[in-house]
């Protein structure tokens, strides 16, 4: 007889915690764009903060509810819903990549 390794909700709680790590790095990525930035642009280097910690936010609630609903749908057999949190996670490193931008041509 074979053992079984990992039940049906291991890999839904590796893919949460993937995709806080994802979250933390993003947002720190952009936060220290912000603070390069803001010795040269300081309303720029705020709007990407606080744009950094609203779509972060944003993406953690996804994440949250992406869990609560993967799980329900693998408990119950149903097929996993589509996701919103990838476009979320560009729009994080588009703003991290503008403010980067804006520091190379403000030098």
């Amino acid at each position: 007889m074979r053992e079984r390794y990992a039940s049906a909700g291991v890999q839904n709680e590796r893919t949460r915690l993937a995709w806080q790590r994802t979250l933390l790095s993003g947002l720190a990525c952009a936060l220290l764009v912000a603070r390069v930035l803001a010795s040269l642009w300081v309303s720029l280097a705020l709007a990407i903060a606080l744009l950094a910690l609203a779509t972060t936010a944003v993406m953690s609630w996804l994440v949250i509810e992406r869990y609560r609903v993967n799980h329900n749908a693998l408990v119950a057999r149903r097929q996993l819903p589509d996701a919103k949190t990838p476009f979320l996670v560009t729009v994080l490193v588009a703003l991290s990549v503008v403010g980067a931008l804006a520091y190379l041509v403000l030098i």
